[in-house]
């Protein structure tokens, strides 16, 4: 099975390889981290079963992994991969994993300077099945409700400048994604876009055109074990016209056409789109970005709202547009907590590069999630309309950092549910129908020395559902304590109260535990 996982590790990251040959001069400078991890854990629910079926024990996890680093004017590259091992004392668990992995790799270069330019990222985690099922938190080896999801996307484009006129860009991006899971096999995606925008002759007046052409190949499981090819495609053309009213406030009117072709319930899956928009930027601290408009769906709205003071942070964001797990998988819509801690550390450390490093040793130390709280991405081969309102806040002080985010989603799925068939079974079938999911998270790290960092962070979810009767819910308390011990070497000790319900039986689950972790750098 490892050998599988490094095959599949080895083929994510083919385009990233082809890039950097294409991209990386000789001379180019490469930083390379080798890193360990070890960790302890005594855990009375191991592999998150319900109650009645608990089985506690040690485990042990071993972590090797590496950094891959080369950042230059014309080049930004960056690859984190992880392979980790668990053993089990007095034996393995039911569910219970024996290794994962997990990579995250990003490339963005300029080929040909001011011409053509690479985007490129390959990536492995693991992801839940069901919104429904146990959802883990800080419990790695709980293989219930858990599928390893592995992506990768190429995007080289060109850009040209029509004299003082107009900017155009003329982008392709091919994408891969696969699971584990059977009932969600692979799918590939081809993508060509097209985008013109208007230079500086245009003042008070302002425009831009758009057109994308998207083309989805998927392999869909079918009774008996075979495959059967499903092509799904989606095309949308856009034009944009600004009025700058004032030095900071923009107002726009926009219109298009929005067409999707997949096997539907019988709703519109095309039509016209048409709205306004504003753009408000009262001060380089602050921006205010909204829209109301019509779709094919029916009323459409977004908004996207960002300030930052000397000691904050706030982000709200709100979004309704045609999507499926698969473009959440290679496109994350989360609130990046290291973009967030980006801008709050930025008035005390100016440098960018210092600010990042700053920032990730800071997210390791108060042992942070990557992304605030937002909902569960779950596997399904359908399309929905998905409403999502996500808003957080970041705040320091002398010692303290603290952060507060909280979401609400909602899906409605478009298409046909009986591509979901091999996924859920046949009695299952409306489990992912229409959800609504409300969360919220908050978490505080006091920093009482240079050297230590104690942090609470806590975590609650709803799940329910839209059709039916079914909810769920998830509730995390996690404190972790930890201790830079040199530039290379830290510790953690943390303390774990998980309490949870599953949407699919009723059952409920719950997890204490209590872990110690030692990181090593060479």
């Amino acid at each position: 099975m490892i050998i599988t996982m490094a095959k599949r590790s080895r083929l994510a990251l083919l385009p990233l390889a082809a890039g950097l040959c294409a991209a990386f001069p000789a001379q180019a400078a490469w930083d390379f981290t080798p890193t360990a991890i070890a960790r302890g854990t005594y855990s009375d629910n191991v592999a998150l079963a319900p109650d009645e079926r608990a089985e506690g024990g040690f485990v042990l996890q071993l972590t090797p992994g590496f950094q891959l680093l080369n950042r230059s004017q014309r080049f930004d590259f960056s690859l984190d991969y992880a392979l980790n091992l668990y053993q089990y004392a007095g034996g393995r668990p039911n569910s219970a994993k024996r290794h994962s992995q997990d990579l995250n790799s990003r490339l963005k270069a300029r080929l040909v300077e001011e011409m053509l330019f690479l985007d490129a990222q390959a990536g492995i985690h693991q992801q839940a099945t069901s919104a429904f099922g146990p959802l883990q938190a800080g419990n790695g080896y709980a293989g219930t409700n858990r599928n390893e999801v592995r992506s990768y996307r190429v995007s080289p484009y060109l850009v040209h400048r029509f004299g003082a006129f107009a900017n155009g860009e003329l982008r392709y991006s091919h994408d891969s994604l696969s699971t584990d899971n059977v009932g969600m096999r692979r799918s590939d995606g081809n993508t060509l876009s097209g985008q013109l925008s208007s230079g500086p002759t245009f003042r008070r007046f302002s425009w831009d055109a758009s057109m994308m052409r998207a083309v989805i190949d998927e392999e869909l499981p079918v009774p008996g074990g075979a495959n059967r090819s499903q092509t799904t495609s989606s095309k949308a053309a856009n034009v944009n016209l600004r009025y700058a009213a004032t030095q900071q406030l923009n107002v726009g009117v926009f219109g298009g056409y929005d067409d999707y072709d997949y096997s539907g319930l019988g709703g519109a899956q095309s039509g016209a789109a048409y709205g306004a928009n504003l753009q408000w930027t009262p001060s380089a601290r602050t921006s205010v970005q909204a829209s109301a408009g019509h779709r094919f769906y029916g009323p459409s709205y977004s908004l996207a709202l960002q300030h930052r003071s000397r000691g904050t942070v706030w982000n709200v964001v709100y979004s309704d547009s045609v999507s499926s797990s698969r473009s959440q998988f290679l496109l994350p819509q989360a609130i990046d907590t290291a973009a967030m801690l980006d801008n709050l550390f930025r008035a005390q450390i100016p440098d960018p590069l210092l600010r990042a490093a700053a920032v990730q040793a800071y997210i390791q130390s108060a042992g942070l999630p990557p992304s605030l709280a937002t909902s569960v991405n779950f596997l399904s081969n359908r399309y929905s309309l998905q409403k999502q309102l996500n808003a957080s806040v970041a705040w320091q002080l002398a010692r303290t950092t603290s952060t507060l985010s909280v979401f609400k989603n909602k899906r409605q799925m478009l298409s046909s549910q009986q591509v979901d068939s091999a996924l859920l079974g046949s009695s299952l079938l409306s489990l992912n129908d229409n959800t609504e999911q409300t969360g919220a998270m908050a978490s505080i790290s006091y920093r009482p020395g240079a050297q230590t960092v104690a942090s609470l962070i806590g975590n609650a979810m709803n799940i329910k559902s839209l059709s039916d009767a079914r909810t769920s819910q998830h509730r995390d308390l996690r404190f972790n304590l930890s201790r830079t011990y040199s530039s290379r070497t830290s510790g953690i000790l943390e303390l774990r109260h998980v309490k949870g319900s599953s949407g699919v039986g009723g059952q409920q689950y719950t997890e204490n535990a209590v872990a110690a972790t030692l990181t090593t750098k060479f």
